[in-house]
């Protein structure tokens, strides 16, 4: 006979990894996003900056 209980754990572990990966997976485009803005404003600051000196 199949164990109920064995089947159960296995089962939410299985969903536990899932939901780790899921959120690795957003962790990883949201630090991207934070690199590409950041890069972005050095950018803008930079400009601004060359912006100051002719004026």
């Amino acid at each position: 006979m199949v164990d109920f209980k064995i089947i159960a754990v296995l089962m939410l572990f299985v969903i536990l990894i899932s939901i780790q990966f899921t959120l690795n997976r957003i962790y990883v485009e949201l630090k991207e996003i934070r690199k590409r803005m950041d890069y972005r404003t050095k950018k803008d600051t930079t400009a601004e900056e060359a912006d100051r000196r002719y004026l």
